[in-house]
């Protein structure tokens, strides 16, 4: 009788490595690859900015290729990998063309950008050497957008970034499924392509996730676009041994090219992708596939779309493609920022295009081939890249402690000359503002000049996330002992934008000030369908307003954009603010204040004067449309635009002092000048107060 050892055989190698994808060149993926980013350039260029789904198709062939050469590796060594052969081979391919174009698109933005743009283009510079640009993106609150002035040079970087961080991450898996096959004694194929289909659902179900709570961080996030990574992967193992009857190949192939050219021109992918409708161009790369798999009958073959994609034109498409990527979304915003346009013609286009393929091949001739040629040891080519990567990351950090500008922990103007500087002080009053001294803050300051509390830890998120419909308060850090009133601020960053005034008049007049604040969220309802996170702050709101019962609630009242929008009053505002005075308190209403058409800082660090950096008065409604509002009892409004904007001007500069510091929000260095004038307001409105 047998012993089970003998009634089932131990797996042999061969067993572990059955069915392994096969090693061979694929042209028309090849093709496939450069279509895909020839199809991304061109729509930055030519489609305003609209997402052609071929990032998505880059990712799926990175994840095919590194999953199929990742695996074989791994089965054949029975689970081990040589990770420094690995990762030199990694940084050989892709290191030096990238940090080439890093180092040319920094200086040239240090060239051509204003000095308050110089932190933030070293912090990208950084990010995108260390393959964290999606992560930087993210956490600097800069979304994927169409190219235009303002747009960082290296915001194309963040895809290279999910890629970056996809290498890394890969091997792991490869080599859990290998040693998890020799375990089950499994064929290696079949445990990886289990594990794959688990990360594709989990990442998919987390995209679906996020995009309901934050879409721009969706499309950056690397967890929300591992699945079309995956997704390659997974037609690596299970797509190449699949091959389509001959009558549907044809069908199939011309097809898969077809979803692929028509994806950007149908779908709205900054808006849409990762989720669902990213299988599109999946989908398109797919058919491609299985329409090139089992080989080609000589009909088929001339007119099928893996020979179109396979032909020299193609070819040579895909052989620059990185070095295409690489060089054509600098180059384009370095063209929008000399020329100083929001948006690109045809003829700049096709400038900006040739100009990026003449660069594409010069990488591609005298970067990518030498170093793919080397005979360089791969360990040392290992460790010159941790050198360099490694010096990269601590220069660019020394320089960026440097220039990070220090947000205030007191008050801004805490002992500046007022006769200097007199901000509102100079309203009506010309005489008391001399020239010949330059503004203050500088411009890189004037950017950090956010109110005190901003750094406390105590606001919560614009975001919508979990635990961001709760109301944080902000305490007042040095209440007094027995406070003649309390005042709670609240409804949004233009309504924060008010504290360091607000403060220096609670400590004149024994207030003690709190602020419940959410960014990004005015005081307003909304319809059953509308119910966000701001919604459902909005009403925990209330509940906070009942329970600490503040003498006065102040929030800014009407909503301003920038130049051709009106003021008005948010929908549902008014019943916001008749449920907050029906829980027994007072209500403040602040006019609000319009927005610049850019950002001020940048403006004036340009060499703009203070008109061409400031607002379009026009915005402004002729009547205050809170007058009527504050006939209602316990709401109250003020109005303090004739400091803003004094003889319907609204300059960047007032009395020597930077009236805002970006391109939406009053800078606390002005606002603490108009402390006096808001405390005569307040004052006529709420005598009580000052009791």
């Amino acid at each position: 009788m047998p012993t089970s050892a003998q009634a089932r055989p131990a797996v042999t190698d061969q067993s572990l490595t059955h069915n392994l994808p096969e090693r061979r060149f694929r042209p028309e993926l090849h093709g496939v690859r450069g279509l895909a980013i020839l199809g991304v350039v061109l729509f930055h260029l030519f489609g305003a900015g609209r997402v052609s789904g071929g990032i998505d198709i880059f990712l799926a062939v990175s994840g095919f290729l590194f999953t199929g050469m990742l695996l074989r590796e791994s089965a054949a060594g029975a689970g081990p990998i040589d990770i420094a052969r690995y990762l030199a081979r990694i940084a050989r391919r892709l290191l030096p063309a990238a940090a080439i174009v890093i180092a040319t698109t920094l200086a040239v933005g240090l060239f051509l950008f204003p000095s308050t743009r110089h932190e933030q283009l070293w912090a990208e510079a950084r990010a995108s050497f260390l393959y964290f640009e999606n992560i930087e993106l993210i956490n600097s609150q800069l979304a994927y957008g169409a190219a235009g002035l303002g747009t960082s040079p290296f915001q194309h970087f963040w895809s290279l970034s999910v890629q970056g961080q996809f290498y890394l991450v890969w091997p792991v898996v490869a080599v859990m499924s290998v040693l998890l096959a020799r375990r089950l004694k499994r064929p290696a194929v079949h445990v990886m392509t289990l594990l794959v289909v688990l990360i594709i659902a989990a990442s998919f179900v987390f995209t679906l996730y996020m995009q309901t709570m934050d879409q721009d961080q969706a499309y950056l996030m690397t967890r929300t676009r591992f699945w079309e990574l995956a997704f390659g992967g997974l037609l690596a193992l299970v797509a190449s041994s699949i091959a389509l009857p001959s009558r549907l190949r044809f069908l199939a192939g011309w097809l898969g090219v077809g979803l692929i050219v028509t994806c950007g021109f149908v779908l709205d992918g900054a808006s849409l992708f990762p989720g669902p409708w990213a299988l599109w161009p999946l989908a398109g790369l797919t058919l491609v596939m299985l329409s090139a798999n089992g080989g080609l009958g000589l009909d088929e073959s001339r007119a099928s779309a893996a020979t179109f994609l396979s032909n020299g034109f193609f070819a040579w498409i895909g052989n620059v493609a990185y070095g295409l990527y690489l060089w054509h979304w600098p180059l384009l915003i370095f063209y929008l920022e000399a020329r100083d346009r929001e948006a690109i013609g045809v003829r700049g286009a096709a400038a900006v295009f040739a100009v990026s393929l003449l660069l594409a091949w010069a990488t591609y001739r005298w970067i990518e081939l030498p170093m793919g040629r080397t005979k360089v040891r791969e360990r040392a080519q290992l460790g010159a890249a941790a050198v360099v990567l490694a010096a990269a990351g601590v220069a660019s950090t020394l320089v960026l402690n440097q220039l990070t500008p220090a947000i205030p922990e007191g008050y801004t103007m805490s002992g500046v000359d007022r006769s200097d500087y007199p901000g509102a002080a100079a309203v009506g009053d010309a005489q008391r503002v001399d020239a010949s001294i330059d503004f203050f803050p500088e411009p890189n300051e004037l950017s950090a000049s956010e109110p005190m509390f901003a750094t406390w830890g105590c606001e919560q998120t614009h975001l919508d996330e979990p635990g961001s419909d709760e109301v944080l308060v902000c305490e007042d850090p040095d209440p007094p002992a027995e406070p003649a009133a309390t005042i709670m601020l609240t409804g949004g960053s233009h309504s924060a934008h008010w504290y360091n005034a607000l403060a220096l008049l609670a400590e004149e007049h024994r207030w003690e000030l709190i602020v419940a604040n959410k960014s990004g969220c005015r005081l307003r309802g909304a319809e059953d369908e509308d119910r966000d996170d701001c919604v459902r702050w909005n009403e925990n709101l209330l509940s906070v307003v009942e329970e600490r019962q503040p003498d006065l609630v102040i929030s800014t009242g009407t909503a301003l954009y920038r130049s051709g929008s009106e003021e008005k009053i948010t929908p549902g505002a008014e019943d916001r603010w008749n449920q907050i005075v029906e829980t027994g308190v007072e209500l403040l209403l602040i006019r609000g204040t319009a927005r610049p058409d850019e950002n001020v800082p940048d403006c004036l660090a340009a060499g703009g004067t203070s008109e061409s950096c400031g607002v379009d008065h026009s915005i402004y409604a002729e009547q205050d449309l809170l007058a009527e509002i504050a006939q209602t009892e316990s709401i109250y409004s003020i109005d303090m635009t004739e400091y803003i904007c004094p003889e319907d001007a609204c300059p960047a500069v007032i009395g020597n002092v930077g009236v805002y510091r970006d391109d939406s929000h009053l800078s606390s260095h002005y606002v603490e000048t108009l402390a006096p004038y808001l405390d005569e307001r307040i004052r006529a409105e709420l005598p009580e107060l000052y009791r």
